[in-house]
């Protein structure tokens, strides 16, 4: 799978069955654990914890696919976070990442997404358009990979010295083949990011080149513009990813402020907010959960009715219809629903974020 929002809610509408779901996420970064024999002894407790509440088997049998893809088929060249998801005895989803995740193993009735939902909130898909009057290449960055995925070389002539209405003519020339040129550039880049959107761009290159070729650009992709970065004209790969991450951190941080604000604005009756597991599980059971805020780590055991419906008591579960089934984590739970239901996951380190709270949200209606 790839790590986005539609993979991940893909991921968790998996038809519940008969066997449960084994998720077990691994750090197998070579800088931490440089033989594969240090990260498969971490597999090997994780799977041994999750095979010693099963009663039927199928965990059992969940842990050796497991074990035996890590152990015969796994490449880790460049692969720094490993997830596997299996049922029934049979692994029927998997995802690498060049960033680790923390080594946790979890088994239930659906694929486990917490991990990635973390890990997508904190990083973001941009792309970076260097501009040159000969040249024009577009370069992605999503989860710590970079990638050149588009390369336009133009055939714009050259300058030419010679005085005269020949030099008016050619210089008017050269122009109009330059404006072709980020024409074509600009229209090669809004398919690109028709087909698989960008949460930024940012545009590099001399400034009157990249400020001729803004005024190509689709609104679509207009929309996304970060702004400029300085880099040189032949950028090695540590400046790229150096430009990208500057920038990620600038895009994120600057969206959780603005979420974090709304959340805020809601004790003014400006935005309509829920704080609280209580009210938060209210207002995920009813299907208005628009962005759900989680500190990472809270959990809060709980209940769920048979008509879906989750709560902190028993007794509460029970009014809306039994028999009644024990949670071993609601906020798992709530997170999944929301996910389901197309809201926007944050998750947050910091419990001093959600004034205290384990769980927030921002509400449509």
């Amino acid at each position: 799978m790839e790590l986005t929002a539609s993979g991940i809610k893909a991921l968790v509408s998996r038809p519940v069955t008969d066997d449960p779901v084994t998720s077990v996420f691994l750090n197998t970064d070579g800088a931490r654990f440089p033989r594969a024999a240090d990260y498969e002894a971490r597999l090997e407790a994780l799977l041994r914890d999750a095979v010693a509440g099963d009663d039927g088997g199928s965990v059992a049998a969940d842990a050796e696919a497991i074990r035996r893809w890590v152990g015969e088929d796994f490449n880790r060249e460049g692969v720094k976070g490993l997830g596997l998801f299996a049922s029934g005895g049979v692994i029927f989803d998997r995802i690498h990442t060049a960033e680790p995740f923390r080594n946790i193993a979890r088994v239930n009735d659906r694929p486990y997404v917490v991990p990635l939902q973390a890990m997508l909130g904190r990083h973001m898909h941009i792309g970076l358009a260097l501009i040159e009057r000969d040249s024009a290449r577009l370069f992605r960055y999503r989860l710590g990979r970079m990638v050149e995925y588009h390369q336009i070389d133009s055939d714009v002539p050259g300058q030419h010295d010679t005085g005269g209405w020949s030099q008016a003519r050619f210089a008017r020339n050269i122009e109009h083949a330059l404006l072709h040129h980020f024409k074509d550039a600009a229209e090669a880049f809004r398919q690109v990011h028709t087909d698989d959107a960008f949460d930024a761009l940012v545009l590099a290159g001399p400034h009157q080149e990249v400020e001729q070729f803004r005024k190509t650009l689709h609104p679509y992709l207009e929309a996304v513009v970060h702004g400029e970065v300085s880099l040189p004209s032949a950028p090695s790969k540590e400046e790229l990813l150096d430009a990208f991450a500057t920038v990620e951190q600038e895009r994120v941080s600057g969206r959780r402020r603005e979420l974090l604000d709304r959340l805020a604005a809601g004790d003014g009756q400006s935005e309509r907010v829920a704080r609280g597991l209580r009210h938060v599980l209210e207002a995920c059971n009813e299907r208005r959960v628009e962005t759900l805020f989680v500190v990472e780590g809270a959990g809060q055991p709980g209940y769920q009715s048979a008509t879906g419906m989750l709560t902190l008591h028993a007794q509460d579960a029970e009014a809306f219809g039994g028999p009644v089934t024990p949670v071993e984590d609601l906020i798992d739970e709530v997170i999944e629903q929301c996910v389901l239901g197309g809201a926007r996951i944050e998750l947050f380190r910091d419990p001093s974020r959600l004034d205290g709270h384990p769980v927030a949200a921002l509400l449509r209606f």
